[in-house]
């Protein structure tokens, strides 16, 4: 009974203890613990994706996760992810310069589908996307505007200690795609940019801790007996350049 209950929870060790508990016969721990090993070994082969507690819910196309983790997107925060150097643009500019400027590819202003618009001192006045400069130029094709007048000013930012998933519901529930990043005691001080490319990034940081193998006790000592803290460090490879695609 226990190894039918166990490899239908998925909880095995569970089950041989709560087993043990109710017999009390420690001659049985043995046993119970070879078929209820073999039992949700078959379980996992008939049924790799799903248990029989989810298997209806599997088949109405909901799928359900059997390992348990953290949401990455819940333990870090904005300012681990962000830009510290935003796109920035001043106000005065002419929406006609800037879509030259977009044209000829100028770094400055050509990697973001955004860019946060500030005045003399810095401060932030107002967001302005692609979507923003064709809207104006189709309004006035001579491109006199300036970016403060196209741009939006009614803005949504996050803020550094914020979680991610506080800033991507943000982005979700305001339909942006970009978010500037300020100072709470000063909402006009920018401190960095939140785009979707951060957002992978977070995913991409979990990804990467998944695949990283810690050398264990026996590996740390070499044929010799010297510690490795104590031999020469070997050099780490640089790691993989990034996709420089523009959000």
């Amino acid at each position: 009974m226990g190894a039918v209950f166990g490899a239908a929870s998925r909880a095995t060790f569970t089950f041989i203890i709560f087993a043990f508990e109710i017999t009390r016969d420690y001659n049985a721990v043995l046993p119970l613990m070879l078929v209820s090993v073999i039992a949700a070994g078959i379980a996992i082969y008939l049924m790799p994706h799903a248990s029989i507690m989810t298997e209806k819910l599997a088949r109405r196309g909901l799928r359900i996760h059997q390992d348990y983790e953290a949401d990455i997107m819940q333990q870090m925060r904005v300012a681990e992810t962000m830009e510290r150097i935003a796109p920035i643009i001043g106000a005065g500019v002419r929406v006609g310069e800037l879509a030259e400027r977009i044209a000829r590819r100028d770094p400055e202003v050509s990697r973001h589908q955004a860019l946060l618009v500030v005045d003399d001192k810095a401060q932030l006045e107002a967001i302005i996307t692609r979507g923003d400069i064709l809207r104006a130029l189709d309004r006035e094709p001579s491109g006199v505007a300036t970016v403060l007048e196209s741009g939006t000013r009614k803005l949504v930012v996050t803020y550094p200690d914020e979680t991610l998933s506080d800033a991507v519901d943000k982005m979700l529930r305001h339909n942006v795609g970009r978010l500037p990043v300020v100072e709470r005691a000063n909402p006009r001080q920018i401190v960095g940019y939140f785009g979707r490319p951060n957002v992978m990034a977070a995913r991409l940081r979990r990804m990467e801790e998944e695949q990283i193998r810690e050398r264990g006790w026996i590996g740390r000592r070499d044929v010799g007996g010297m510690s490795a803290a104590e031999s020469s460090i070997s050099p780490v490879a640089d790691p993989p350049k990034q996709n420089s695609q523009a959000d």
